[in-house]
């Protein structure tokens, strides 16, 4: 939904929008801009936004994104590839640096965005001072300016680096895909002690069986043991999520090791009290005992997902904590 609008004011990567056509006009809504695709907006002029967002009321995704109008100069061409290719958008972006292999690296896939903060925070907890990198992939916002939690983390020292995947753009560094991305944060340039893949929020969903961004597990789970890791999966369990596709351990997960063609370890928390059912037996269940029932506390930082805070649904958040302690080896 593209509509006009008037920049109100700016701060930071958000700018307050008047809406002036469309079922919103005369409101004023947030409205971000992607730095790395155009020039900043100015207080006062008049933009195109994308309100799809704020039109049908979504939650993680409701914004407005204001389109770039402005761009510098053509880059020199250094063996760029290209992010966002073929579309208006698109913008080049320098090779990445690459590791050999994964072999001895440990590497934790998340299921979702809200796991990325209990597993850094576990990391900081197992390891203080871990060199902690993010692989970003496709699956959910491919901008990583759309996160709150990544500067949170990156401002307290437990991330140190993003690296974005496919069309996922916004990263320290950028990658073309997951092997790439992967092959990147195991460089010596990164030199990351851990390292975890994901995606970012607004996961993608349709209700079926492999139609949503939880699939970027299986993909990061794939590139993983091609690459010569032993991956670890944090699944994605609930006990307090209003839809049974999701209530122990998600359909999501399940889906995702059906496709996993390698097998890798599934770390399951204390506190997670349901069955594991008919999960693929490639895959080893490995029960942990650990949580991050104090984390939040210590580095300042609130575990939400969907509304819920971590008292609600522990074992959700608890689950990426196990996963990181599983592959630092400190799974006890």
């Amino acid at each position: 939904m593209l509509r006009r609008a008037r920049v109100i004011s700016i701060c930071g990567s958000v700018a307050r929008l008047e809406v002036l056509e469309g079922p919103l006009a005369g409101e004023h809504i947030p409205g971000l801009y992607y730095a790395a695709l155009g020039g900043k907006p100015r207080a006062g002029e008049e933009v195109i936004a994308n309100t799809l967002g704020p039109e049908m009321g979504l939650g993680t995704g409701g914004v407005a994104v204001i389109l770039p109008h402005r761009g510098g100069e053509a880059p020199e061409n250094q063996d760029h590839f290209v992010k966002l290719p073929y579309t208006p958008l698109q913008y080049p972006a320098p090779p990445p640096p690459q590791a050999g292999g994964l072999s001895g690296v440990p590497v934790v896939v998340l299921p979702l965005h809200s796991h990325l903060a209990p597993a850094c925070c576990a990391a900081a907890e197992l390891r203080p001072g871990c060199a902690v990198t993010f692989v970003w992939q496709e699956g959910g916002a491919l901008p990583v300016a759309f996160s709150r939690t990544v500067p949170q983390l990156k401002e307290k020292g437990l991330l140190r680096t993003i690296v974005s995947a496919g069309n996922c753009f916004g990263g320290d560094i950028e990658a073309p895909n997951v092997y790439a991305g992967l092959l990147a944060a195991a460089s010596e340039e990164v030199g990351a002690d851990l390292i975890l893949a994901g995606i970012g929020p607004g996961v993608v969903g349709t209700a079926s069986p492999f139609g949503h961004g939880g699939m970027a597990a299986a993909l990061a789970l794939n590139a993983a043991c091609a690459l010569g890791a032993d991956p670890v999966l944090a699944p994605r369990v609930s006990a307090a999520d209003g839809r049974e596709r999701h209530r122990g351990i998600s359909h999501h997960t399940r889906t995702a090791l059906r496709a996993a063609l390698g097998g890798c370890r599934v770390a399951l928390p204390e506190s997670y009290a349901g069955d594991t059912g008919d999960l693929p037996e490639r895959h080893r269940i490995v029960r942990v005992r650990r949580d991050v029932a104090g984390s939040q506390a210590a580095f300042g930082i609130t575990f939400e997902s969907m509304g819920r805070r971590y008292e609600e649904d522990p074992a959700f958040f608890d689950a990426a904590a196990a996963a990181v302690a599983l592959a630092l080896g400190e799974a006890g």
